[in-house]
Parts: C-alpha cells; sequence; structure tokens
C-alpha cells in the first residue's frame, strides 16, 4: 500500500474503533508523533510498525488491504468536499488580506485628515468592510476543516472565536463612520482590542498544534498569531499587530494551500510497500 491512502486508511480504521491518537499510542507503545506523521502520509513507516498498529487496532494485515473500513467512505467524502473548501479559503484569504489592507489606510486618512468623508466613501468603506467580513468566514472555514482531519478542537474553537471577532470589528468600524464624536472611541476600540487579542492567541495556539499535521509552516502562523494578540492586548501597540497581520495571513494562506495539496495527492505519488 502507499501514502498517503495507508495514513487514510488507518486514521479511518482508529475512528471505527473509537480511539483517540493518544489511546493508540497507549495500546500500541508507538509514539505520539509517529503515529501523527503516518496519519499525516509524511512518512514511509516500517512493516513492523503498521502490523503493531494493526494488531492493536484488531485488524489483520490481509484485511485491512481488502475491505474498505466503515469510515472511510465518509473520509473519502471529507476529502472530496474539502479540497473545494480549502480552495475556496485559500482565495477568500487573499481577497480578506486586500480588502484590510485598503481598509487600514482608509483608517489612517480618517484619522489623520478631516474625518469628515463624502457619503459615497463612506458606503465604499462599508462596502469593503462586508467584503472583509465574508471573505474572512469563508477564509476560517479552511481552518475548521483542517481541525476535523487532524482532530484539534482547539482550532474549530479559534476558528468560530475569530470569525465573532473580525465580523463584529468589522461593524464597528462601519458604526462609527457617522460618529461625531472621535474622543469617546477609544473605549469601544479598546475593549474590541482586548477581546480580539485573547482570541488572537486562542487561535494561535491552536495553529501550534496543527504544526503536527502541517508542519512548519502551522508553527509560523500560529507564533504569527500570539505575537499579534500580544499587541492587540497592550492596547497601544495594536497598530504593530496590522503590521504583523500581512506576513500572518500569508503564512496561513500557505498552510491551507498545503492542506489543499495535501488532499489532492494521488496515492501512488509517495511509494510505500507492506
Amino acid at each position: 500500500m502507499q501514502q498517503p491512502e495507508l495514513g487514510r486508511r488507518l486514521t479511518a480504521l482508529r475512528k471505527e474503533r473509537n480511539l483517540t491518537q493518544e489511546e493508540l499510542v497507549e495500546k500500541s507503545n508507538v509514539s505520539v508523533r509517529t503515529i501523527q506523521r503516518i496519519e499525516a502520509g509524511e512518512v514511509l513507516p516500517r512493516i513492523s510498525t503498521v502490523k503493531i498498529l494493526l494488531k492493536t487496532l484488531g485488524e489483520s494485515p490481509e484485511t485491512f488491504l481488502t475491505k474498505p473500513t466503515n469510515m472511510e467512505t465518509k473520509t473519502e467524502q471529507l476529502e472530496h468536499s474539502g479540497r473545494s473548501v480549502l480552495l475556496t479559503a485559500v482565495i477568500a484569504g487573499a481577497i480578506y488580506l486586500a480588502a484590510e489592507i485598503c481598509l487600514t489606510a482608509m483608517d489612517i486618512a480618517w484619522l489623520t485628515k478631516d474625518r469628515a468623508w463624502e457619503q459615497w466613501i463612506n458606503l465604499v468603506y462599508i462596502g469593503l468592510s462586508i467584503v472583509m467580513m465574508a471573505s474572512y468566514i469563508l477564509f476560517a472555514r479552511g481552518f475548521i476543516l483542517l481541525s476535523k482531519l487532524f482532530e484539534n478542537k482547539l482550532l474549530t474553537l479559534g476558528a468560530y472565536l475569530m470569525m465573532a471577532a473580525v465580523v463584529s470589528v468589522g461593524i464597528l468600524d462601519s458604526v462609527t463612520l457617522f460618529s461625531d464624536n472621535t474622543e469617546q472611541l477609544w473605549l469601544p476600540y479598546s475593549i474590541a482590542a482586548i477581546v480580539s487579542g485573547t482570541l488572537t492567541l486562542v487561535f494561535g495556539i491552536a495553529l501550534l498544534r496543527l504544526q503536527d499535521g502541517m508542519g512548519e509552516l502551522a508553527r509560523a502562523a500560529g507564533i504569527l498569531e500570539i505575537l499579534i494578540g500580544c499587541m492587540l492586548l497592550t492596547v497601544i501597540l495594536f497598530f504593530i499587530a496590522y503590521v504583523i497581520m500581512i506576513p500572518a495571513i500569508i503564512v496561513e494562506i500557505l498552510v491551507l494551500y498545503r492542506g489543499y495539496e495535501y488532499l489532492s495527492k494521488s496515492p501512488s505519488q509517495v511509494a510505500l510497500s507492506v
């Protein structure tokens, strides 16, 4: 059998037995890192390692090679739909980044000039905000899918929290366009920065935990998100967060694309004989 097919079938068999990776580690005495990399299709395990895992899961090698597991069809369906979700998320991430850069530039102009725009500029800003919020939701859906593939529940939570944070800040930005007393805006924006910073830290930690499946790119994305969260929590250094956001989103787009490539792999791309 070949990779990534072996990893996918082992994952499906483990889930059919209602075992987590940690429980399989305890029963088989195979390291969690090894199991994670095998299931992710990253390594070519020894035949003896595969036999140990199959014995622990109560499956003979002969049966494993010929009989599809009950979970395998569900996994294949997830992978088929997952490719379109991840590709959409990659494109949405690029749109989100472009919209966020434009909105940040408009925010700077609003703060440094007369703060009284023409009505059509307000409409452009609101339109960009809607695009930004919608594209981020599609972008975050990609991480929700990766969380299912790599059993990272914290990432699911983090992605939903970030959706809520981005939408809330987008609404706040749009509403404040019509505020005459800009001096009172520091309070809602300070609260927004603290809340967003906290949620961003959760998302960053979840991305760090994704590195076992997605490698160093996920680790880099997690570190950048944690830095963003720390800057937002200080409130006064929020502007640094927007600078770090650009490379962070770029790296996250690359993480999603790597996930898309993983699901798009042909079983014949990586050879493994068992």
